[in-house]
């Protein structure tokens, strides 16, 4: 796995910190945790007994439970609406996967006995072990409470599977607006390099939120040129795709395949160029010298992906800000501060005595090509 220091990626999802972040920090680089989807354990009624009757009405082969307390959730609609036995009989004639112990419990409370559970106590193992077999043909009835295993069920339909879904949770906007406002801020500013998008909704708050705040044109511009849109599967990837993006997407929607899409596609979206015989590297919060990774100010690593886009060039001011759309409000003395502290960035790395960042009297700045 290449290393990703000095990379910064936005991961929106349902948690407060997601264990993607663990994979990505694990090679070095730094995460930036958006809690963008509100799950309550709370089904909407109508869903579950809609699907409920898309399961009874012919022969299931096999059922994934997700948790007892979601089954338990299940089961209080099917008993309104009439269909336990119906249920109870698919149940008995499929192969129950059960995640842990508990949801196993529940199933036995049932009647039910032949009950296959992982080790890993984890919802996703038991998709990938089907979506390690044969699946044309195959019906698959799934209680789900997290939208990653939506993506799941996307890729056992993509692989011929019949998948009926039984979501026992809702996906709402988070309770406090700030926290995705504060993300479109961050992408506009080109202040991470990649968001990591694990769930529709997800996708869908982050886009709503740009368009009541009026700057949906600018984030859909970052992610197009400079940040890398990356999708734990083919839902998440859906509304950036109807407007128009080219969206990466996981192999599977196992966290490491969309580890691997981040290293696979983080290093294509740098600013990259030769300076005084070293290679530089530009990132979101940081400069890559050679093999050292010196981080950077917003300001100043604005000002230096404005001289790297155009090096040689001399830019004034009133360019540099032109570069940067977050800087609409930045007069010519806070360009100049930004140099200055560019310049001391330089300071004990393979670049330090260089005349690197040239001062053009009256007209500018240049970065020495």
């Amino acid at each position: 796995m290449e290393d990703l220091a000095g990379y910064t990626v936005a991961v929106l999802s349902e948690r407060r910190r997601h264990d993607l972040a663990t994979l990505l920090e694990a090679t070095s680089a730094r995460t930036i945790n958006v809690q963008a989807v509100r799950s309550v354990a709370q089904p909407v009624a109508e869903a579950v007994a809609g699907a409920t009757h898309a399961s009874v009405t012919s022969p299931v082969h096999e059922v994934i439970v997700s948790s007892g307390l979601g089954l338990r959730a299940w089961l209080r609609v099917v008993r309104q609406t009439g269909h336990l036995d119906a249920l109870i009989d698919r149940l008995t004639h499929a192969r129950l996967l059960a995640r842990d112990g508990h949801a196993a419990d529940t199933l036995r409370d049932l009647g039910l006995s032949q009950i296959w559970a992982t080790t890993s106590t984890t919802t996703e193992d038991l998709f990938r072990y089907l979506l390690a077999q044969p699946m044309i043909g195959r019906r698959v009835v799934a209680q789900i409470e997290s939208e990653p295993h939506r993506e799941y069920c996307d890729a056992l339909r993509r692989s011929g599977a019949t998948v009926v879904e039984v979501v026992t949770n809702r996906f709402l906007p988070p309770l406090r607006s700030d926290v995705l406002r504060r993300l479109c801020a961050v992408i506009v500013r080109r202040q991470v390099d990649a968001v990591a998008l694990t769930g529709v909704t997800a996708t869908e708050n982050l886009l709503r939120q740009a368009e009541a705040d009026g700057v949906l044109g600018e984030v859909l511009n970052a992610l197009t040129a400079d940040i890398v849109p990356a999708c734990l599967g083919h839902l998440a990837a859906q509304p950036l795709r109807a407007l128009g993006l080219d969206t990466y997407v996981a192999a599977s929607p196992a966290l490491p395949d969309l580890v691997e899409v981040l290293a696979d596609r983080l290093p294509g979206r740098s600013l990259r160029l030769d300076v005084q015989g070293h290679r530089m590297e530009i990132r979101s919060q940081a400069m890559v010298i050679g093999d050292q990774v010196i981080p950077v100010q917003p300001g100043p690593i604005s000002v230096l992906r404005a001289l790297a886009r155009r090096p040689g060039r001399v830019l004034s001011p009133a360019e540099i800000r032109a570069d940067t759309p977050s800087w609409t409000d930045v007069d010519d003395h806070a360009v100049e501060m930004a140099v200055s502290r560019l310049r001391r960035t330089f300071d004990d790395t393979p670049l330090d005595g260089v005349d690197l960042i040239q001062t053009v009297m009256k007209r500018g700045y240049r970065l020495a090509a």
